[in-house]
């Protein structure tokens, strides 16, 4: 299960709670986690003021030892998950992408990778729809609210969406829109037990968690009664 989760913010939204909760969505386990922020389409009319303040806050993230007080992105997994996001910047730079910040490795030791921030993505790149594992950060401006949703759905995966707006038709609108398992609206996407926990598409079937979690471990049995001592009924 993957997911190349999309974190819409429009116009109506709180701008500064956003970036703030945009940031910490996109380095959750340093950039490694299914249902972090990958793709972070904003509305043209706040596109210039985001990214501003978006990548300000990526450039102030302090890198190193998990262990020591107020790191606040570590290492990746292994060498290889770093020569792997390595390589799809590379393509997507290849491709026509820009680089507004990061965009390589941190250090000689270890397996960091500067927090990192794409704009003028194409279509064919692959930080446009594939899960980029670690602190890459694939921005996008929407011209309106299909837009949008448009660019949120141009992805074979289909785990989690955030969204950012404080109108209620928009909300609405998103949460039927998006193909997405999980939906939140002004809230990063996370895993709770009480609620079902899965995706759509390349982003697996079924769900955890809650009630129609637990239901997905156990047998359903039908058990059809007639009446005692009939000669039998059928099903009409």
């Amino acid at each position: 299960m993957g997911g190349s989760d999309p974190f819409i913010v429009m116009p109506s939204a709180d701008l500064a709670e956003a970036v703030k909760i945009a940031v910490k969505a996109r380095i959750v386990n340093n950039g490694q986690s299914c249902i972090a922020a990958k793709r972070f389409i904003v509305h043209e009319a706040i596109a210039d003021e985001f990214e501003k303040k978006f990548v300000a806050a990526m450039e102030a993230l302090k890198i190193g030892d998990p262990m020591e007080d107020g790191v606040e992105l570590g290492p990746l997994a292994s060498p290889q998950l770093v020569k792997d996001l390595e390589k799809q910047v590379e393509e997507s730079v290849a491709a026509g992408a820009k680089v507004l910040t990061g965009g390589k490795r941190v250090g000689e030791r270890g397996n960091f990778y500067a927090p990192t921030v794409l704009v003028n993505i194409p279509e064919d790149a692959p930080a446009f729809g594939d899960e980029t594992f670690g602190p890459v950060a694939s921005l996008f401006r929407a011209r309106d609210l299909e837009d949008a949703v448009r660019l949120a759905n141009a992805t074979r995966f289909g785990l989690g969406a955030s969204v950012w707006t404080n109108d209620e038709a928009e909300a609405e609108r998103f949460m039927n829109a998006i193909e997405a398992g999980m939906v939140f609206v002004n809230a990063m996407v996370a895993s709770d037990p009480r609620v079902p926990f899965g995706g759509v598409k390349h982003s697996g079937f079924g769900r955890e968690l809650g009630a129609v979690g637990i239901r997905e471990f156990v047998n359903i049995k039908t058990v059809w009664v007639s009446a005692l001592g009939a000669k039998g009924s059928e099903i009409e």
